[in-house]
């Protein structure tokens, strides 16, 4: 678990924003990524969590590939992914895959199963029509579904099994990394559990690196070794699950826990995240957090922190520390 499958250093992504019509000029950037830095070790999970907007898709879609990074580095098997072209590229997209969150619209509705699933392999190149089909059999067993059933289209599915159908198809190349970009967010909670230990399963048989987004801290808790919490397109802390979950120690993710309902219908927590998240195209100076943090003090409004790790295999940024 020591060995890094991925390390991401600096990375950043900003977005122009443009005013005019015919004659269209830059006015400002929108900051979806603001130079965040972690590592994801072999065969483990890090889980991404954070308010909508706070820049964990976009994260994942530079991880991958999808979009160029403004600056910064994303080291995978010792390449810097945003320097590869051509064969380069075509050879890493084989190693990392995605599984996106809604199943109904991730797959295409007019082509069968079997079509789905073997597509990957289509595209790379890979095997015989026959070998193909055999393949998909395999991974069809693999996610708990029955091969018979290869023929069918993805709306003869239920939402469970759409997803698993997705899993299937990114397992098609054998990668060593997967981004699950909320993979349960749109499914019955009765359901939800259900995929989530499949992952996990296949993460042990199959040794795969997973990177998990997700807004719901116990999904993540459930399925993550390690976990970065982001705002306002930040990576405010970042510790392994056992310790961020016993000692979250930035105010953000202290607010984030207090937000979790609990079953206890005498207990009544009270929401300590007042305001509304502050625009990445304007964020406010120093802490980003400051406009909405309990701790603020007069340092947090006027220089942003510096990551420090106040134990091992945990970092937090805030002044606090």
């Amino acid at each position: 678990m020591n060995q890094e499958n991925i390390t991401v250093r600096h990375l950043t992504k900003y977005y122009p924003v443009t005013a005019g019509v015919i004659f269209s000029k830059t006015v400002g950037q929108v900051k979806a990524v603001d130079d965040i830095s972690f590592s994801i070790p072999k065969g483990g999970t890090f889980g991404l969590v954070g308010e909508s907007g706070s820049g964990k898709s976009t994260t994942a879609n530079l991880m991958l590939g999808l979009e160029q990074p403004t600056a910064g580095e994303i080291i995978f098997s010792g390449k810097d992914i945003s320097q590869l072209k051509g064969k380069a590229f075509f050879e890493f997209r084989r190693n990392i895959q995605a599984v996106f969150q809604d199943p109904f619209r991730s797959l295409n509705p007019r082509k069968k199963v079997k079509q789905i699933i073997a597509e990957p392999m289509i595209v790379q190149k890979i095997g015989t029509r026959a070998e193909r089909l055999k393949r998909v059999a395999e991974l069809m067993d693999l996610v708990g579904l029955n091969a018979d059933r290869a023929d069918q289209y993805p709306h003869e599915f239920s939402g469970g099994q759409r997803q698993r159908i997705a899993i299937a198809r990114a397992l098609s190349l054998s990668p060593e990394t997967i981004i699950l970009d909320e993979p349960v967010s749109a499914l019955d909670v009765s359901i939800q559990a259900q995929i989530l230990n499949l992952l996990i399963d296949i993460q042990k048989n199959l040794n795969l690196t997973y990177m998990i987004i997700s807004h719901d801290l116990a999904v993540v808790e459930h399925v993550s070794s390690h976990v970065g919490v982001m705002y306002l397109g930040k990576l405010v802390e970042f510790a392994t699950r056992d310790k961020l979950y016993s000692n979250p120690s930035h105010p953000y993710t202290q607010a984030l826990m207090a937000s979790v309902p609990v079953a206890d219908p005498e207990m009544i927590r009270e929401s300590v995240l007042e305001g509304e998240v502050p625009s990445p195209m304007n964020p406010p100076p120093g802490c980003t957090f400051n406009p909405r943090c309990p701790e603020c003090k007069p340092e947090c409004r006027e220089k942003p922190p510096f990551g420090k790790e106040i134990s091992p295999d945990h970092w937090v940024s805030c002044h606090l520390y």
